[in-house]
């Protein structure tokens, strides 16, 4: 009997470090500020509809629609606005402890973007389109 209860206490207390793992996961790289019309994400969890207030990671990819737009604020501060009828992949968006991004990578797949960067040294940023790759610099 005790060696069961042993089990039932190891499995609960992997019960509790399984239920532990989703909240203990990385703030997210971004949030969602506003969605004009529609557009979708596809994340790690699968295809969703934007909404504001989603948070956004790295490996998310954002689409929109014919006149749907999305804009996103970065915890460095970075505004990021995908356009009408566009789709674009945050490939990383790696953070220093003190909140500014110690590397930036975007790959504009389709579409226009605006892009305001935020509190980051500007030699981190790199956006990737499929003619040109941009750095951000002065």
């Amino acid at each position: 009997m005790k060696t069961m209860h042993k089990t039932l206490a190891g499995l609960a207390a992997l019960g509790v470090a399984v239920m532990i793992a989703p909240a203990a996961h990385a703030d997210p790289d971004g949030i969602v500020v506003a969605v004009v019309q529609q557009a979708q994400i596809d994340a790690k969890t699968g295809k969703k509809i934007l909404m504001p207030a989603n948070p956004v990671y790295s490996g998310d990819k954002i689409n929109t629609d014919q006149i749907g737009q999305a804009q996103i604020k970065f915890r460095d501060n970075t505004k990021l606005v995908v356009g009408p009828n566009s789709t674009l992949v945050i490939d990383a968006f790696v953070f220093n402890k003190d909140n500014s991004a110690r590397q930036v990578s975007i790959s504009a797949l389709r579409g226009a973007f605006r892009f305001i960067s935020g509190n980051s040294p500007k030699d981190v940023y790199k956006i990737t389109t499929p003619t040109a790759t941009i750095g951000i610099r002065g």
